[in-house]
């Protein structure tokens, strides 16, 4: 099961909604949080939210990656200039290529950290992303009968629908046993969360009981009936 119960204290009780009582993040539209199950109020900066999750690491992982690349064009550049610079004031010599390598190679380090590094944050930005997106998702599917549609997820999630559409279609690809597409009757494509699905009450099938059969008397019965109440009628003369 997607939720999980946690440990009693402050951690259980900024998790859990306190309306519905699922595990359920937030949701924020303006300064307002909600729940993300059942869309009631809920305190705000008790819990992560799914419309900010992620985000902090991603803006500046993608700002370590541009950041990156400019001390690498800007820092090859110089380098560059400085060598060109120094060899022509001092032609018999090596300074100016000295000066260039150490430069170039300084940039090449410092960017090339910069952007693994931001390539790294951005990653875990999309991870925290997507799991608090996961347990938005799945709280949602437990507070409202296991069968959710994209427009359902776009309004309760303050997404668009096609984002909402294109992450439940990805979760169904990649995992589908806990999530499958289907079409409803009116043509409409749903998506079932069978381990959040109601029980189904056991069917009681009642065996009909059948009348015993009736005895029968055969021939050699009745012949031995027939010797016994001879034999009576003799006893009695």
């Amino acid at each position: 099961m997607m939720s999980r119960s946690r440990p009693r204290g402050a951690a259980a009780a900024f998790g859990t909604c306190p309306h519905c009582g699922k595990d359920a993040p937030l949701v924020y539209r303006g300064v307002a949080a909600t729940c993300a199950a059942c869309g009631r109020p809920r305190v705000p900066l008790t819990e992560k939210a799914v419309n900010l999750a992620g985000q902090p690491s991603k803006v500046g992982g993608e700002f370590a990656r541009y950041l990156g690349w400019a001390v690498l064009v800007v820092g090859l550049t110089v380098a560059a200039v400085v060598a060109a610079l120094f060899q022509a004031l001092f032609p018999a010599g090596f300074l100016g290529w000295m000066l260039g390598l150490v430069l170039a190679l300084a940039a090449a380090v410092v960017g090339t950290a910069l952007v693994r590094g931001g390539k790294s944050l951005f990653a875990s930005g999309v991870v925290a992303e997507r799991a608090t997106f996961l347990r938005a998702v799945f709280a949602m599917a437990q507070n409202r009968g296991g069968v959710l549609s994209a427009l359902d997820v776009a309004q309760a999630l303050a997404m668009s629908p096609a984002r909402a559409d294109a992450l439940l279609t990805e979760l169904a690809k990649e995992d589908p046993d806990r999530v499958r597409l289907e079409v409803d009757d009116a043509g409409a494509l749903t998506y079932v969360f069978p381990e959040c699905l109601p029980p189904t009450p056991p069917i009681r099938v009642s065996t009909p009981r059948l009348p015993s059969p009736a005895r029968t008397r055969g021939p050699d019965v009745v012949e031995n009936d027939a010797e016994a109440v001879a034999d009576t009628s003799a006893r009695r003369r």
